[in-house]
């Protein structure tokens, strides 16, 4: 459809809560007549227009507001109550108090002002938020839009962004039968054109193609605690941090970051664009388990609006599922499969999934023959760190280094992997994605924080070698980790592996690592220390080696065949005053030419053969 005038924000963002709340049971309203609130107000009258809705009109909020609680315990359906902002909402709360301890679904609706005029002296403005506290079962503060919306696409993101949030608080307010407050700021102008289309119950609610809600008239993301998951669609998983193994998910491809667990066949994150690029292998849906963290490949996946996405949560915190896009179709606490995977698709995938893993083999081998080509680094621990500005560039890479260490940790069963944030983790994750659920990571708000400490936390339990592949910035944070108390009882079994590009070198593959801020990057993003991590082992008194990536298979390996004579020690070690089983590999690096090895690597785009298909 379209409109003769563009409808502003407020206009858009209130018919668009009117209509999620209507798709996802909402028959009745209240409104309290108001200013900020005027939004609402001619959303609401559309709907009911439309026979949507019956709305009612009261003048004092405490009374309206116990209104909407006898509509809703009478016809046991979530009922919204609105207001305007400022002292009208603190008129709500008898009424949340109530509806709280008799179980009844009242939205408190609240129209506010928008952030920027909390705490500036404007009229009619209070803090909002939390201002019910304990007596509603969930709140949400949804984001005004700004007072531009310029394109389709930031149409479409701000869309799938409110019908998401509302489908969350209001699966919320059914699953613990209670009230819940959506507090809504408008920016100015709250009223909507008078040039726009007259009101027909055909068209309502009078939302462009990019602000509509799903064709079928169900909520933007429909709750369904056991979803049956038809697999002759073309499928592939997405497994995240926190992901679980599934059954019916068996088989299936799947993204599976490090720390992901799956029964799935793993594919590179290299291949969602390439699969995405061809009409015989795109995905028709994406099942995504737990939290996805690292690829924006995968983001890109998710941010399609085209496809169907099943997010599968856990069951004990339903509503809380990862849907950074907010375009989550089906949100499930357990799966069922019905049909089987298409044969010829699944042929088509594994060849693009085959290419894109030879792709990394060759940028791996290229930086391989520059190390072997090139002079040696020093290998002696009395050489300290250098800065990245002065760093030989035959120094190999950090992907390189991944490489060497997942090749160790595939060939031995035994051995734990735990992977350090930022570029080792995306770093193993390209080299080898099938040791996904063989890792361990902290990758729950995706910090550096008490790497070293995790992993020695792994170490204790694990009966077999552990190693912890960390970035130098992430040893350095928590180089306190290797204080273990004489009393106490330390790892046997643990070797930490750092690649030490003298900085962070996950900023060079950010935007922030492009030729044009080279001038100020070293020294905001790059942060060069400079820290002699022989020294730091040894005033900890752990072992510590430096070696080349040719040497290091072998210097794990001595570790490990080590292990054995270290669980014999009682306490001591034999090698002077070192602790038993820590041990500390250090592997330069460099990091000058991060940003173009990311942008070879992501900039890949494999094809299958289209021939017969």
């Amino acid at each position: 459809m379209t409109y003769p005038v563009a409808l502003p924000p407020a206009t858009l963002h209130a018919r668009v809560v009117v209509d999620e709340l209507i798709r996802n049971g909402m028959r009745e309203a209240v409104l309290c007549p108001g200013s900020r609130s005027t939004p609402l107000a001619f959303a609401l009258a559309d709907a009911e227009s439309a026979g949507r809705i019956a709305l009612h009109v009261r003048v004092d909020e405490r009374s309206a507001a116990f209104l909407a609680l006898g509509l809703s315990a009478a016809s046991d359906a979530p009922v919204a109550v609105v207001c305007t902002s400022g002292s009208a909402v603190a008129n709500f709360h008898p009424a949340a108090v109530e509806a709280r301890f008799n179980h009844r679904r009242v939205v408190f609706l609240t129209a506010n002002r928008p952030p920027e005029m909390e705490g500036v002296g404007a009229q009619q403005t209070i803090v909002q938020r939390s201002i019910f506290a304990h007596d509603v079962v969930s709140e949400l503060v949804m984001t005004p839009a700004g007072p531009e919306i310029n394109s389709e696409e930031d149409s479409l993101g701000w869309n799938a962004h409110w019908r998401s949030a509302l489908c969350r608080i209001m699966t919320q307010s059914a699953i613990s039968a209670g009230p819940i407050h959506i507090d809504v700021p408008f920016r100015e102008p709250l009223v909507p054109p008078t040039e726009s289309p007259a009101v027909s119950p055909a068209v309502l609610p009078l939302l462009p193609a990019p602000w509509q809600g799903r064709r079928d008239g169900q909520p933007w993301t429909q709750y369904v605690p056991n979803y049956t998951l038809d697999l002759s669609r073309r499928t592939v998983v997405i497994a995240g941090q926190g992901s679980w193994e599934i059954p019916a998910l068996a088989g299936v491809p799947t993204f599976c970051e490090p720390g992901g667990r799956t029964l799935g066949t793993i594919f590179n994150p290299l291949t969602p664009p390439a699969l995405m690029s061809n009409s015989f292998t795109a995905p028709e849906q994406v099942v995504v388990v737990g939290k996805p963290t690292l690829h924006r490949s995968v983001t890109r996946l998710l941010a399609d609006p085209s496809l169907t996405q099943i997010v599968v949560t856990a069951a004990t915190s339903p509503t809380e599922w990862a849907d950074v896009s907010g375009n989550a179709t089906i949100a499930a606490t357990s799966l069922t499969r019905t049909g089987e995977c298409p044969q010829q698709w699944l042929a088509a995938c594994a060849e693009v999934d085959g290419a894109a893993r030879s792709h990394v083999l060759e940028v791996v081998a290229e930086l391989r023959a520059e190390e072997t080509a090139s002079s040696a680094a020093p290998t002696t621990s009395s050489v300290s760190s250098v800065s990245a500005e002065c760093a030989p560039v035959e120094l190999p890479c950090g992907v390189d280094v991944a490489y060497a260490v997942g090749e160790v940790v595939a060939a031995d069963p035994r051995m734990l992997l735990f992977v350090g944030s930022s570029n080792p983790v995306r770093d193993i994750s390209l080299t080898h994605p099938e040791l996904g659920p063989r890792c361990w990571v902290n990758r729950g708000a995706s910090g550096i924080d008490g790497n070293i400490s995790t992993a020695s936390g792994l170490a204790l339990h694990h009966s077999g070698p552990v190693i912890a592949f960390l970035g130098d910035l992430a040893a350095v944070h928590d180089s306190g980790g290797l204080l273990i108390p004489t009393l106490e009882t330390a790892p046997r079994n643990l070797t930490i592996v750092v690649a030490n590009d003298d900085g962070g070198g996950i900023f060079a593959t950010l935007e922030q690592g492009a030729p044009a801020y080279a001038t100020q990057f070293e020294r905001l993003f790059g942060v060069p220390h400079g820290v002699n991590f022989a020294s730091l082992a040894a005033g900890w008194g752990v072992e510590y080696r430096q070696c080349t990536v040719a040497e290091l298979p072998t210097a794990i390996g001595e570790y490990a065949q080590h292990d054995s004579t270290y669980s014999q020690c009682e306490g001591t070690c034999p090698h002077d005053n070192l602790r038993p089983g820590v041990r500390f590999i250090e592997v330069r690096t460099q990091r000058q030419h991060r940003h173009e090895l990311a942008a070879t690597l992501s900039g890949w785009l494999g094809r299958p053969d289209q021939s017969g298909r």
